[in-house]
């Protein structure tokens, strides 16, 4: 079965360990930058007019592309709002893939939460944009905690195969759940003062929600 990735981007996936002729690459970048073009096209139009009073025909008027052209990159106009999931999903693995397992579970969250929010640094602008319409509109609001869910449960995934598990367990769920309980603080922190670096912020979250725990 092709993965999420192959069939947004329209190829085959290739054999593991097996790299793409030239030509595919360069095709599926083109590709890439296309439909990056038209998420940035349609979260433009969702800000200027607000998400439910833009149709999936107003964004394709506006990038220049035909409706067929829309629908392989997206399924649906929530879809081109939420165009981020697959790189935010694929990026929390990554992150949870560079931790020392030998480290204490609570130095092993730490690194992933600054992991993640460095690459979050890099989202800014995104991340802004697309706040202010998320809780306006139920539907976004919705997905956002379905999103928020399913990357919680890849973390749990990520740090159980670490630790040698096939499945999560218990600590592992706890683990991932406390990893966004203290981004979602420290993404508050960030808005209220957006010169500290989300790394700072989130270190500064647990290290409160550590104190706290000690005077239970």
């Amino acid at each position: 079965m092709q993965s999420r990735e192959c069939l947004r981007v329209g190829d085959d996936c290739p054999d593991a360990g097996v790299a793409k002729p030239k030509y595919l690459q360069e095709r599926s970048r083109r590709r890439e930058r296309s439909r990056q073009r038209v998420e940035a096209v349609a979260l433009k139009l969702f800000m200027q007019r607000g998400f439910t009073e833009v149709t999936v025909e107003d964004v394709c008027a506006e990038a220049g592309i035909a409706t067929a052209t829309f629908y392989r990159y997206f399924g649906s106009k929530e879809d081109a709002f939420f165009g981020y999931e697959s790189v935010f999903l694929e990026q929390v693995a990554r992150c949870a893939d560079r931790i020392d397992i030998a480290e204490p579970p609570a130095r092993q969250v730490l690194h992933v939460v600054e992991g993640f929010a460095e690459f979050l640094e890099t989202q800014r602008e995104s991340l802004a944009q697309r706040d202010g319409m998320v809780r306006s509109v139920p539907a976004l609001w919705a997905r956002t905690l379905a999103t928020q869910r399913q990357w919680e449960a890849t973390l749990a995934a990520s740090l159980a195969t670490l630790r040698g598990r096939d499945e999560p367990i218990e600590d592992d769920e706890l683990d991932a759940s406390l990893c966004l309980v203290v981004l979602r603080g420290a993404l508050r922190a960030w808005r209220a003062d957006p010169g500290e670096p989300l790394a700072h912020a989130a270190a500064g979250v647990l290290a409160r929600l550590g104190d706290r725990m000690c005077e239970a």
